[in-house]
């Protein structure tokens, strides 16, 4: 009998044990064998339990109204949604709507991104993503927005000639491809330094306006764009091109023009000028070069050629500079990941 009891305690603890880990496994998997699929297509860049967990956190933290944990989870600024100076000491109630909080909390938490743009919850109210080992939320949307004074700035870029037209302003290509080339051609090493700072280069490290061809051999491309040029059409984008007469139209705060190469390929342009940057400040973002800087702003630039992408907005810092020839030409000054940093830069270091 003793025997029997002993043997009994045995298989309790052996299979009692097995089945307790059992259940706890098949518990906290809640990601598919699809999911675990999709994540060896991204090449294993995140695991797709992680993922769920930490979308159950986000979850959370809004349950709780927890506003300081929930932008602890924010490297940085947000790409979109509010800025950490402005949700700083107020309540959940402040910056969401009951609404919006009842909304999210009935959402699943993902398993998989939404291809290249990264996880999504609650139809994109919230969106985060893996990177450099570390979880982060990148994107709040339908939160209360800012209200952000504008003082003495215009609606458009205005000179004695008329609207500076959008596609004028060069700003690096998603594919960074064109300013990669001033890179090769002009020996510049630190691709992150030229990408945020283009005006300490100008005219230092790259010591000449002209445009430059390409290894595609098919462009032209300036970084810093002639006035003349602008104004008549020949600058799309950072690529000289046929001059061609813009239909420039202004729409509430953002002045707007479409380029077509075909009846069925146009590519529209616009920009908002967001805040004004004193002279003193747009010289010393361009160090070395000679010319005087007459304007600068705080501009949103953008561009739209169609598809679920949708419009592709930079945060940029642009000069208008008068050489001593006469010649005038409109520098890319300073490039910003988003408009959060872009304000913040303002308000410290301009303002």
């Amino acid at each position: 009998m003793k025997h029997f009891f002993t043997l009994l305690v045995i298989h309790f603890i052996f299979f009692g044990n097995s089945a307790t880990s059992f259940g706890n496994n098949q518990h906290v998997e809640n990601c598919s064998n699809k999911d675990r699929e999709y994540a060896k297509f991204w090449d294993n860049y995140y695991d797709p339990e992680d993922a769920y967990n930490f979308g159950r956190k986000i979850k959370r933290l809004i349950k709780e109204k927890n506003l300081e944990g929930l932008f602890a989870l924010v490297e940085g600024e947000l790409t979109s949604g509010p800025r950490k100076q402005f949700v700083k000491g107020k309540n959940f109630s402040d910056i969401f709507s009951d609404d919006w909080r009842k909304d999210f909390l009935t959402s699943d938490s993902p398993c998989s991104p939404v291809g290249w743009r990264g996880f999504m919850l609650a139809s994109g109210s919230i969106w985060f993503n893996r990177k450099d080992d570390k979880w982060n939320v990148f994107s709040i949307n339908g939160a209360r927005t800012e209200d952000i004074p504008k003082l003495n700035v215009p609606v458009g870029w205005k000179t004695p000639d008329g609207l500076i037209p959008p596609q004028c302003f060069v700003r690096e290509w998603m594919s960074s491809d064109n300013f990669e080339e001033f890179e090769t051609k002009y020996s510049i090493k630190n691709h992150a330094e030229f990408s945020e700072n283009p005006g300490k280069y100008i005219g230092g490290k790259i010591p000449k306006l002209l445009p430059i061809v390409p290894s595609w051999g098919e462009d032209r491309l300036v970084l810093a764009t002639p006035y003349d040029l602008c104004l008549n059409g020949s600058v799309r984008g950072g690529s000289v091109v046929e001059p061609k007469k813009l239909n420039i139209t202004v729409d509430k705060n953002s002045i707007e023009t479409k380029y077509c190469t075909s009846e069925t390929s146009c590519t529209e342009y616009a920009y908002s000028v967001l805040a004004n940057v004193p002279q003193k400040k747009c010289q010393e973002l361009a160090p070395h070069f000679k010319g005087k800087c007459q304007q600068s702003y705080l501009i949103a630039v953008g561009d739209y050629s169609g598809g679920s992408m949708g419009w592709d907005y930079g945060y940029n810092i642009y000069g208008l500079f008068l050489l001593k020839d006469e010649q005038r030409f409109i520098l890319p000054l300073k490039n910003f990941q988003n408009k959060n940093d872009a304000i913040n830069y303002i308000e410290q270091s301009v303002r």
